[in-house]
């Protein structure tokens, strides 16, 4: 019962989330006005991180037991990778773990480069690629490195047979791999590098988010009504954006509970992945939503009146030119 439905919530929650990224990449790259084309490229890449991450839990299906006071990991995989083999379930969990870091690091730079163009100008894409990449490179390393030190069925299964001998894994449908013990370099690189980061990267960005509020709120005393509105639309964009990456830590409070043995249950094993799986399908959303062009797009998709929708005066629509024009640079405004 507890995996259909885990089942369940993974492959419905996993679509949404590559269909909103899909949408999302092509808005970015069809629908995004001249002004923000730099700020674009960091959208892109959060829809093509986004994307992978949801695909790949859709791929794989994890089930992440974990033995208390140990260092021996079990994954037990439900999706499609049990029909391409064992190896394509080791390497793809391996890219879909390093999609989380990759994640945090991306939002730091996004909220540090709208602090950055609030009173410089914009960079350029290619600058803004080269940073990307920089961000990328701790995070490629662990995808590199993660999937070499699983072993296959034969080698963990007698371990987690130990440990958990009432789980009777020898009868679970699906792959089952595991790591036999983490003190490696690759698994402690991994350990870390998944773990540690998110709680400075999060203290950062909220941290920008409200220097990045007070610079706003300055501005805003020279807008006219209606850009005040989209003004408070930008606002809580940044404070929507600014609360995804805490369901990370979900995930992570779980894994240390079940890593210290305060509390282990297949409720557990089938949380740390499945509590993951709404970040990467929320965020697009922020984007499609607050940002006028790909909404309108979106809007124009949907069987609903279109008045609101060709309407240029609500005042629930961003106008790069007035933004621009009241003090918010055009290169920062959706």
């Amino acid at each position: 019962m507890l995996l259909e439905i885990s089942k369940i919530w993974h492959i419905s929650i996993s679509s949404i989330g590559c269909l909103a990224n899909l949408l999302l990449t092509y808005v970015a790259l069809k629908k995004t006005p001249n002004a923000t084309k730099s700020y674009a490229t960091l959208i892109i890449n959060f829809a093509i991180t986004d994307f992978a991450e949801c695909f790949l839990d859709l791929f794989l299906l994890v089930r992440f037991i974990i033995t208390p006071m140990q260092t021996t990991l079990v994954y037990v995989f439900h999706g499609m990778c049990q029909y391409t083999g064992a190896l394509s379930c080791k390497i793809g969990l391996s890219f879909l773990l390093h999609c989380y870091p990759h994640s945090a690091w991306s939002l730091l730079l996004s909220f540090s480069y709208r602090y950055y163009i609030l009173n410089r100008p914009a960079l350029t894409r290619k600058i803004l690629v080269l940073l990307i990449l920089l961000a990328y490179m701790p995070s490629l390393f662990q995808a590199l490195t993660y999937w070499t030190v699983i072993v296959d069925r034969e080698q963990i299964l007698p371990l987690i047979d130990e440990f958990f001998p009432q789980y009777n894994l020898s009868e679970e449908p699906g792959i089952i791999e595991g790591v036999t013990t983490i003190n490696t370099f690759p698994g402690i690189f991994f350990l870390i590098h998944l773990c540690l980061p998110i709680f400075p990267i999060y203290v950062a960005i909220i941290v920008l988010r409200a220097k990045i509020v007070k610079s706003l709120m300055k501005k805003a005393e020279m807008m006219s009504k209606d850009l005040r509105a989209n003004h408070k639309q930008i606002l809580k964009c940044l404070t929507i954006q600014a609360m995804i990456p805490s369901i990370f830590m979900i995930a992570i409070l779980a894994y240390f509970v079940a890593q210290f043995g305060i509390w282990t249950h297949p409720i557990l094993e089938h949380l740390i992945f499945a509590s993951v799986l709404p970040m990467p399908t929320l965020s697009p959303f922020t984007y499609l939503v607050y940002i006028r062009p790909y909404r309108m797009f979106c809007l124009r998709m949907l069987p609903i009146k279109r008045t609101a929708v060709s309407s240029g005066k609500s005042g629930q629509f961003y106008s790069t030119n007035n933004v621009s024009s009241s003090g918010i640079p055009a290169k920062y405004a959706f």
